[in-house]
């Protein structure tokens, strides 16, 4: 037999998981980490973030309320069982659509499988879920989109060694969705959900036991940031919400390249960002930053292909796409295609403010640029994160000064940012004080 022949077929979830500690693939980029991370938080049997060795899931599909709005074939008696009237239909399904998570890159009219809501509250939480496959057969309840990058996010914090940080998420997850809470979106959301597929029982999630943790500073930095967000409870749920979406999505870009460049045994992270706009020398170094990090986890997962057996490159493609479009969703890059730079768009600030400032504190916008985004997120804003980083010998250093004054200047627009005088700015996220 030809040693082509005997060549073991790999496929991309086995790269990442060997790699990177989990399942990272296209079909679960973007927005599904986060969705999926609160799936498990809210639906776990074992309770929030348990420290039992396996975990399983009560799902819900929702389906009904996301047939309502996407799928124009819905039997008429099947919506006249719940809703009153054609009016009424007309009412709830605008707001429906109003509840409806953006999915990029979709091109016409998405099917209801691919139609998500974002978790505002308790009710609106849902499972992936598959079409029947037969008219008389009821959907499916398994992964499509939700492939596995929420659930490592969700084993890292739940697994989290430091008592009282594990302690502090837990609180934070029960005061972001309380059982208790009965507001009319809660009450409708909930009836809504009861007319679709829910799980008689809880199922193992299979997946997140897959988890293999590192044990490095970048399970730390999810730990530390989500614990922040969570603390901000005068801030609304919306804003939270979006918060603990947008900093899993950003973790995992920032993780999955330390780790790559760990294993390539480069260098250090350090992603530089085009906050400015204005400067062409610092928007091609973000632009070719960008494809470098592509470029080394591409090389990495390539490499571990090989060991295993043949990594195709249509599943490299997968791996390749998953760190893009992850990237997109929290902010981090300009754009979801086309000639893309790292950058800090508005949902990565408000994420990265959220994440590093506890409720009730506030810090100096330079240790906001240094301590926090350079030292411990790997990302380069400012002359003195450029200068930690070696860049100041091949940049003029004002172009970095300019570059952070662009980014205050959004941070203030944003509310996030307090200037006493030109020496004296103070980070902080908002709420009540």
């Amino acid at each position: 037999m030809s040693a082509k022949s005997t060549t073991a077929t790999v496929y991309a979830p086995d790269i990442t998981q060997k790699l990177f500690g989990g399942i990272f693939d296209v079909d679960g980029s973007g927005h599904y980490p986060g969705l999926e991370l609160i799936n498990l938080v809210v639906c776990c049997a074992e309770g929030t973030l348990p420290s039992t060795e396996k975990v399983h899931v009560l799902r819900a599909a929702h389906d009904f309320a996301r047939r309502l709005i996407a799928d124009n074939e819905m039997p008429s008696e099947k919506v006249a069982e719940v809703l009153m009237n054609e009016h009424t239909t007309h009412a709830i399904s605008h707001l429906l659509r109003c509840l409806e998570m953006d999915v990029p890159n979709v091109v016409g009219s998405k099917s209801w499988e691919r139609t998500h809501f974002f978790p505002y509250t308790r009710s609106l939480v849902h499972w992936d879920a598959r079409r029947p496959r037969s008219e008389n057969s009821p959907p499916s309840l398994e992964r499509r989109y939700y492939r596995g990058a929420g659930a490592y996010a969700f084993s890292v914090l739940r697994r989290d060694p430091v008592a009282g940080r594990l302690l502090a998420l837990r609180e934070g997850f029960d005061a972001l969705y309380p059982k208790e809470r009965r507001s009319p979106l809660e009450q409708l959301a909930s009836t809504l959900r009861e007319k679709g597929l829910i799980d008689a029982q809880p199922s193992l999630d299979k997946i997140e036991e897959r988890s293999e943790l590192h044990g490095d500073r970048w399970e730390d930095l999810l730990r530390d940031g989500m614990q922040n967000v969570l603390s901000h409870r005068s801030l609304p749920t919306v804003q939270r919400v979006r918060a603990v979406m947008n900093w899993t999505s950003i973790w995992l870009v920032l993780m999955e390249a330390a780790r790559a460049l760990a294993v390539a045994g480069t260098q250090s992270l350090s992603l530089t960002v085009d906050c400015a706009g204005t400067h062409p020398q610092l928007r091609r170094a973000a632009q070719r930053c960008f494809k470098d990090m592509v470029g080394v986890i591409e090389q990495v997962s390539r490499e571990e292909g090989q060991r295993l057996g043949s990594l195709s490159p249509v599943q490299l493609g997968k791996i390749r796409a998953f760190y893009g479009n992850t990237a997109a969703a929290g902010g981090l890059l300009n754009a979801w295609k086309g000639r893309r730079h790292f950058t800090l768009r508005l949902p990565a600030i408000e994420a990265m403010v959220l994440a590093a400032v506890p409720a009730g504190t506030e810090i100096e916008f330079d240790r906001f640029l240094t301590e926090w985004l350079h030292d411990r997120c790997g990302i380069v804003a400012g002359r003195e994160g450029a200068s930690r980083a070696g860049l100041l010998k091949e940049f003029d250093g004002t172009i970095f000064e300019e570059n952070e004054r662009r980014l205050a200047d959004q941070m203030r627009a944003a509310g996030m940012l307090r200037v006493f005088s030109d020496a004296t700015r103070m980070v902080h996220a908002g709420g009540r004080w």
